[in-house]
């Protein structure tokens, strides 16, 4: 699948790591999945909490950053990061605390990977700025061509490259409106695309869209299929997927939009939305909306792709290839990236100078990005990504058994939601922010979601080990249990 002779000059990581003195495959088998050897001494030994956070280097720069940076960051994390490795990181003060996190998703084959160090560091000695759009790089070639043949079925070609999942939004609705000639397009309620531009049009959340109106014009959104939460009330699979239903017959058929809309845009699992898996049926029959509408369907894998849900994009699970794929995150390994790729005839639509970007395509993000997702094939990530993710899940759903705050656990491989409520029977939301806290008082670090901020995201790097995985839900359900007894859940939530 990986062009080596194109490639010869990024580094190769270990494959294989040393046990008992003896060469061993570094995917273990599902019984087992230890750490990469690669990964530092230091970062085996999470959670080492040596001082309560914030400690007096962290507050030091707390202090300077509270003065000089943007208020606009919306930190959850009251420390200063010192330095990451594997599925740990280390704040300034020496605690070290388990990840759940990935970075929001970015470090999937985990932090300060060997291979993605010393391409940038090889990288950065030769070119920095590789004028890509006035210029060819090597890099940028190799790593267009590895893209093309893990694109799903093989069957996307030609890549354009920015600096984030938000320009790649962007460059996704363009192309469409350039292909289609239209200008309408369906997004979802739910929805996260990004906080500029079109991405922030696309994405339905009040929170983010607030006081930033009026957005760009032309986008009709419609309910994703929450089957937890359905807004029609219908339990799937009885339901028939009214929200399906829903979209084709009320909002198209009676006027929604002012005529063929030029595309769908959709996250085939959601991410900020809550991590939101839907049924088997949802995404084909989205894809078969577009083609009776000539309209093409843009599925944002930012932050499902590369390997985070056990494939290398998450439409794989539904068997469907999108027209047009955007990609960010973990397409970087850690550096800022962003790109679309899309089917042949229609990335050939666009001629020279229809789109373009300054530091698209720079020598670093290229070599970095190319090391990432390099690592992310040939150490079968998405393999180790499936049966982590199972027995992860497994482990999530008989604590739901035992925690009454815990309403559904949901997930595809290593991307799981767990979704606290006050009372399972109700689904009442519990806001999720106080659980957060014990854990990572607890040395276990935790982003939330969810429309009701009441969902948890489990998304480790892929590289975290079993034991890792385990010692991390202990202090995770601690932290639950905690919150119960605080706030008196009991196990009688239905009523009589």
């Amino acid at each position: 699948m990986v062009d080596n002779e194109a490639v010869s000059e990024t580094v190769k990581g270990p494959k294989t790591g040393k046990v008992d003195g003896k060469e061993k495959p570094m995917i273990a088998s599902e019984e087992d999945f230890p750490l990469p050897d690669w990964v530092a001494d230091w970062a085996r030994e999470a959670p080492k909490l040596v001082v309560r956070a914030p400690g007096p280097k962290s507050k030091a720069i707390i202090k300077i950053d509270r003065e000089y940076v943007s208020y606009a960051y919306d930190r959850c994390f009251t420390f200063t990061f010192e330095k990451a490795s594997g599925a740990s990181v280390m704040d300034a003060d020496g605690n070290v605390l388990l990840d759940f996190t990935s970075g929001i998703g970015v470090e999937n084959a985990g932090w300060t990977h060997p291979r993605v160090v010393k391409a940038i560091q090889d990288q950065a000695g030769k070119l920095i700025h590789s004028m890509a759009n006035d210029a060819y790089f090597d890099k940028e070639a190799y790593f267009a061509k590895l893209l093309h043949e893990i694109s799903p079925g093989k069957a996307l070609k030609g890549t354009f490259f920015g600096n984030s999942g938000g320009e790649a939004v962007e460059a996704a609705f363009k192309l469409s409106r350039y292909y289609t000639k239209r200008s309408e397009h369906v997004a979802f309620f739910g929805s996260y695309h990004g906080r500029v531009g079109a991405g922030l049009s696309l994405t339905s959340k009040l929170k983010l869209r607030y006081s930033y109106g009026p957005l760009i014009p032309g986008i009709v959104f419609t309910p994703y299929a929450y089957c937890y939460r359905c807004p029609f009330k219908q339990t799937y699979p009885e339901c028939g997927l009214w929200c399906m239903d829903y979209l084709e017959k009320q909002v198209l058929e009676m006027g929604g939009p002012t005529g063929p809309i030029s595309s769908i845009v959709v996250e085939p699992i959601q991410g900020e939305g809550g991590y939101v898996v839907p049924p088997k049926e949802f995404l084909p029959g989205l894809k078969r909306i577009c083609e009776s509408q000539n309209a093409l369907l843009i599925m944002d894998e930012v932050q499902t792709g590369f390997a985070r849900t056990g494939k290398m994009f998450a439409c794989e699970h539904f068997d469907v290839i999108p027209d047009i794929l955007v990609m960010g995150k973990a397409l970087g390994g850690g550096v800022p990236l962003g790109a679309i790729i899309a089917k042949n005839e229609i990335m050939k639509k666009w001629r020279p100078g229809s789109h373009s970007s300054t530091f698209g395509g720079n020598a670093i993000t290229m070599a970095a990005g190319l090391a990432h997702v390099q690592a992310i094939v040939e150490e079968n990530l998405c393999d180790r990504a499936a049966k982590l993710g199972n027995h992860t899940t497994k482990l999530l759903r008989e604590m739901m058994e035992r925690r009454e705050i815990i309403g559904d656990v949901r997930g595809k491989g290593l991307m799981i939601g767990v979704e606290l409520v006050k009372n399972q029977y109700t689904k009442e939301p519990h806001e999720a922010t106080t659980v957060q806290g014990k854990c990572w008082r607890g040395g276990l670090m935790t982003i939330t979601s969810g429309i009701y901020g009441n969902v948890f995201r489990i998304a480790p790097p892929l590289c975290m080990s079993k034991a890792q995985i385990e010692k991390s839900l202990e202090i995770f359900e601690k932290s639950l249990k905690d919150e119960e007894e605080f706030l008196k859940i009991g196990t009688s939530s239905a009523p009589g």
